[in-house]
């Protein structure tokens, strides 16, 4: 019994296809740079009819090597702004959740009520107003920790959290084992 295995195919980007036809390439995916839409596999067939079918009027009334072919860099520029605007975005809310996370887990190994972590926070900032005085990005750091949640029922949250994922990582370290053994001090 032979086993079919096709070897994937791979396509690559080529730079010209940001001028023939507004396409860059982001992440490994094609982006239209006129409507932002990605082709789903990056051929130059798909590139080509994106371009011809929804942008048909473009190719048109502005030739290749007209005035707003050479807004190409523009454009490009217009949305790598975007994107890294989003990414720092991002960046920013997954630093505030695991600050989070952090501080929930200073409470519970403590044994503090859920609701210290409010008295955290607000602790935090009026140290954090002295502390960073004289800093050129105060607000962004005051910023910063103001978009930390610590509510009592965030709090609850994330340590039932970290606790249901130190138990599902006992149970796959106790399946992987063959054999284990229990020590009783009496």
């Amino acid at each position: 019994m032979a086993s079919s295995s096709k070897k994937p195919k791979t396509y690559h980007f080529y730079a010209e296809w940001e001028t023939d036809y507004f396409f860059t390439q982001v992440k490994d995916k094609c982006v239209c740079l006129i409507c932002n839409v990605s082709v789903s596999v990056g051929k130059k067939g798909n590139v080509e009819r994106h371009f011809k079918t929804v942008h048909s009027g473009i190719e048109k009334d502005y030739p290749l090597n007209s005035t707003l072919r050479r807004e190409v860099l523009q454009l490009k520029s217009q949305l790598n702004a975007q994107q890294s605007t989003v990414f720092k975005t991002l960046d920013k809310n997954k630093a505030a959740t695991e600050a989070s996370f952090r501080v929930s887990k200073v409470i519970a190994q403590h044994r503090k009520p859920y609701e210290d972590g409010e008295l955290i926070k607000v602790a935090f900032l009026e140290a954090a107003d002295t502390l960073f005085d004289n800093f050129k990005n105060k607000a962004e750091i005051m910023s910063a920790i103001k978009s930390v949640q610590l509510s009592a029922n965030t709090v609850m949250r994330r340590v039932e959290a970290m606790s249901s994922d130190v138990v599902s990582q006992l149970k796959t370290d106790f399946d992987r084992c063959s054999y284990f053994s229990l020590q009783f001090d009496i």
